[in-house]
């Protein structure tokens, strides 16, 4: 059968532009025949549906296959409602974590043709074919039921050993000025109630002597920077010090790999690589989520505080690692006291970030099983954030997510690493005195958008002196310094990184 060029086009909206989509290159790598019939248009959260519904439709295709997660659902349905009234002929696929469970309410899946559950590598070849077979059919008028596909398509899990791997659709572009994503496993060992990773059973790794030849090839096209979507990549720690080695043995000027790394996990055939490595060589993200061990127990989430504390810290030491360590406000049963005590812990063992997040219902995940007993109230809309619980207020997370923001803005970014310290120095809480400036500063701007670095110093300058007593002159002194040395290392990382900027 004949098909006419790029009548497929897989399309999703990332966070941002330098962001890609590894699960649309995964479903084109595994077309077959019709790969060169299809082509990936990506675009960012801040395009208009319409300009993103006229672009699509310039190509003028017969099946449209969307990407859904919680961050893109409301554009994507925007887009697609758009294309559905202009060009109702048009077949619509629509698959992802956003749109696979308890989508029978879904709008989204509602308004798409089809929905494809699962691992779409092993029957998008098919799922294109048929729809295609369709469409001929229906403009011939001879379609029947028996030619249909089902609304709703169970993809099985891929043979890892066999299924085509995604990255010859990295293009020069993307590896030039975009962040390349890669894996080596899928599922997770472990059953966080808050992840969907909880409903897979056991991990899956793709074998060495796959992985190796293609991180070669894309280490010679130009790429540096390699970030693992692995759920746990020390939970196989074999598997793990096999492909670190591997990155070692090739590594480049400006190479990094950034990992999700389990805390309590730290054998010892990871450590010696870790301390062996070049400075700045990894980011590793630890989801340590709280150090309450009743709230631990009951999101089904380990915790050894003694051992979490220990890699922590001992991760924090090594020149080769930037550690970024998470908690999770809002849990069921977390207090504001039991948050601040965590979070408290956290900063003593000395992770170079903290990001503190506010816990999201995602559908589908098992965090729903404690509802009703601890008053768990979500935002209907994404990203489905808790706003309050029985356990902490509405003001009081509205309070948290603004020291979360104002921590990142303050702290994590690097901006003022004499200053900011003195927000807490000699205080018996990092979190209560952290929370009493980032009410100062909404209680000063009613803001938590907007703020210039400039702007932000000054009004950092008036709290130290105001509220912590400090004089002037020290402030002024460790804030010149803080810009200054800021200037030096962002014009630094500028001409390291210029080749992943937008052209």
């Amino acid at each position: 059968m004949y098909f006419n060029e790029m009548q497929i086009v897989f399309t999703t909206f990332n966070a941002r532009y330098s962001h890609t989509s590894l699960a649309l290159r995964c479903l084109r790598a595994n077309m077959g025949a019709l790969r060169k019939n299809s082509e990936i248009l990506e675009f960012d959260n801040s395009i208009s549906p319409q300009t993103a519904a006229e672009k699509l439709l310039s190509r003028d295709p017969e099946i449209i296959l969307f990407s859904v997660y919680i961050w893109n659902l409301v554009i994507t349905y925007e887009t697609l409602l758009i294309i559905k009234n202009i060009r109702p002929d048009i077949k619509v696929v629509v698959g992802g974590p956003e749109v696979s469970y308890e989508y029978e309410d879904s709008l989204t899946v509602q308004t798409a043709d089809h929905l494809i559950r699962g691992e779409g590598e092993t029957v998008i070849e098919q799922v294109c074919r048929t729809l295609l077979q369709q469409g001929r059919l229906e403009a011939c008028g001879t379609v029947s039921q028996a030619s249909s596909l089902p609304k709703v398509i169970d993809a099985p899990p891929a043979d890892l050993n066999t299924v085509v791997l995604p990255y010859e659709e990295y293009t020069d572009e993307d590896i030039a000025h975009r962040r390349v994503y890669v894996e080596s496993t899928r599922g997770c060992p472990f059953s966080c109630s808050y992840c969907l990773s909880s409903l897979e059973t056991g991990i899956r790794k793709i074998p060495h002597e796959r992985l190796f030849p293609i991180f070669d090839k894309l280490i010679g096209r130009g790429a540096r920077i390699f970030k693992f979507i692995d759920r746990s990549f020390n939970a196989c720690p074999n598997h793990a010090e096999k492909i670190l080695a591997f990155f070692l043995n090739h590594q480049c000027n400006g190479m990094m790999l950034h990992l999700e790394w389990e805390p309590h996990l730290l054998p010892k055939n990871l450590l010696k690589i870790l301390q062996k490595s070049p400075d700045g060589f990894f980011q590793l993200e630890a989801g340590v989520q709280t150090f309450t061990p009743d709230v631990a127990k009951r999101i089904n989430r380990r915790l050894t505080t003694e051992t979490v504390e220990k890699n922590i810290r001992l991760l924090s030491t090594l020149p080769s690692v930037h550690l970024h360590a998470d908690l999770i406000a809002g849990l069921p049963g977390e207090t504001l006291e039991s948050l601040s005590e965590s979070f408290d812990r956290l900063h003593a063992c000395g992770p170079h970030e903290i990001q503190l997040g506010i816990l999201k219902k995602l559908r589908g995940a098992p965090i729903a099983e404690h509802d009703r007993e601890f008053g768990m109230v979500y935002n209907c809309a994404p990203p489905y954030d808790v706003l309050q619980t029985s356990t902490m207020s509405f003001p009081e997370l509205q309070a948290v997510r603004r020291f979360a923001r104002f921590w990142d803005i303050t702290v994590n970014n690097g901006r003022f690493p004499n200053c900011a310290p003195f927000i807490w120095n000699n205080q018996p809480s990092v979190f209560t005195a952290f929370m009493e400036w980032s009410n100062w500063l909404y209680e000063q701007t009613h803001a938590v958008f907007g703020f210039t670095p400039t702007r932000l110093g000054r009004l950092m300058t008036r709290f130290l002196t105001e509220e912590r007593n400090i004089s002037l002159e020290e402030v002024s002194l460790r804030m010149k310094s803080d810009f200054n040395s800021k200037i030096s290392i962002e014009k630094g990382m500028e001409r390291q990184t210029r080749h992943q900027t937008r052209p």
